[in-house]
């Protein structure tokens, strides 16, 4: 991991033109959504002091330190130093689910050049004006590629992309006979617990 060069800074937060969000209205009050306020963080003003990091190094990063704390499944608080982070990754996005219950766009990414059964992770969008930015480029780029967003939406070939967010350990999902991959988390080639959530900037770069 290293830090993100200054010129890449620039690009990732260029603003996108005028697009209209898809209409979605949660079936869970944003205040009841399970760890709402760390799915939400507000963007950083300054320069974060973000890593960059690879899909391979989040899929081998060990469980969140607060899985062994009662109730960590809810906390609102961050459950190990490493959601402190603001991170970078690169990436082939294979595929984007928009989830009913908070109108989140989950997008499934490999390492970049991989293929498309290859181990994945999940990074996420959420609704509201701090996220508008991210979630116009993204229905900008499916767009420019034919796809047509639906509820589960794979992708026959992949779009390179490469997003900005804060690291996010999603354990509502955490299972003590898979810690890795816990249960019920995007399709059968994600491959890790640990997120980008949320997402606040999001490119795709030719290569």
């Amino acid at each position: 991991m290293r830090p993100i060069p200054a010129l890449a800074l620039c690009v990732l937060f260029v603003p996108t033109r005028a697009f209209a969000d898809i209409p979605c209205t949660p079936t869970q009050a944003l205040a009841n959504q399970n760890r709402t306020h760390m799915k939400h963080r507000t963007p950083p003003s300054q320069n974060p002091g973000m890593t960059l990091i690879t899909v391979q190094q989040v899929i081998a990063a060990t469980p969140a330190s607060g899985v062994s704390q009662p109730g960590f499944k809810t906390r609102d608080t961050p459950l190990d130093p490493r959601e402190l982070q603001v991170i970078t990754l690169k990436g082939e996005l294979w595929r984007v689910n928009i989830e009913a219950n908070d109108c989140d766009f989950h997008l499934e990414i490999s390492e970049t050049g991989g293929g498309q059964g290859d181990d994945r992770i999940i990074v996420e969008i959420p609704q509201g004006p701090n996220f508008a930015a991210a979630r116009t480029a993204l229905l900008q780029a499916l767009k420019a590629n034919g796809v047509t967003l639906k509820a589960q939406t794979p992708l026959a070939q992949p779009i390179h992309v490469q997003v900005l967010g804060f690291s996010f350990y999603d354990a509502w999902h955490f299972s003590s006979n898979n810690p890795q991959r816990g249960h019920g988390h995007g399709s059968a080639q994600v491959a890790s617990l640990w997120e980008i959530h949320p997402v606040f900037a999001i490119i795709f770069p030719q290569s």
